[in-house]
């Protein structure tokens, strides 16, 4: 009977990550670039700028201020951010800006630890799960300004994201006596499970890795006996941006 391992979970994440991503190609996303646009001075702040792109190592910064559902950019209150002259003081300058959005993610969950359950001690399990992920999260764009030999400052600009959300899918388990209350003997095969938990990501560019806890629901007529049935567990994801 055919199981699906550890490697045979990040092999179907990257095979979708690349029949998704050639559909992609000529989209370039707001979360994975700092493009012109609305951010947040802070992670959980309100207040916010407007970010407007020179050239590549310009930048202009424009406070805004909101009126109910529409805002106001300031535009005689720009402040301008050169790294090719020399306007800095200091031999490194960060800045950095945040953007909140919705997290819409495929998640596998290659790895999962299960609590003592029946006569079996906590066990470490890899079969195959699959889910769609749904979170809120906050993309962080951190500008540094690096000193050079020539007396001028070189931008470059780290990327992260993190969110926290809800997941739902499917996965598999092998059902056998072990994993069964019931005496009567059965043949071992692989149950489909009903997977859901919340989970915690962080991501760079389309790739996230984060912790879940979850529950499974057998999807067949021993769900009853079955030992793990929705008790919960502890689980390591690796997932893809579908937004």
């Amino acid at each position: 009977m055919f199981r699906l391992s550890t490697l045979q979970n990040i092999l179907v994440l990257f095979f979708v990550t690349g029949l998704l991503s050639s559909c992609e190609m000529m989209k370039q996303s707001s979360k994975f670039n700092f493009n012109d646009g609305l951010y947040h001075t802070g992670r959980f702040s309100k207040q916010k700028v407007y970010v407007l792109s020179i050239d590549d190592d310009t930048l202009s910064v424009f406070p805004v201020i909101q009126y109910g559902d529409s805002s106001a950019v300031l535009t005689k209150q720009r402040v301008n951010y050169i790294a090719c002259q020399n306007k800095f003081k200091d031999n490194k300058v960060s800045h950095t800006f945040y953007r909140p959005s919705l997290d819409l993610d495929f998640m596998t969950i290659p790895l999962k630890y299960r609590f003592p359950a029946g006569q079996l001690p906590n066990t470490l399990t890899t079969n195959f799960n699959g889910a769609f992920y749904a979170g809120y999260r906050i993309d962080e764009y951190k500008l540094n300004y690096k000193h050079t030999p020539l007396s001028t400052y070189k931008q470059t600009i780290k990327h992260l994201g993190y969110s926290a959300g809800l997941f739902t899918g499917l996965g598999s388990s092998i059902i056998n006596n072990s994993v069964l209350k019931s005496l009567a003997p059965v043949n071992e095969y692989d149950g489909v499970l009903l997977v859901s938990g919340i989970a915690v990501n962080l991501a760079v560019e389309k790739i996230s890795i984060g912790v879940a806890l979850g529950t499974d629901y057998l999807m067949d007529r021993k769900h009853r006996d079955w030992i793990y049935e929705g008790k919960p567990y502890l689980g390591f994801t690796l997932g893809l941006n579908l937004d």
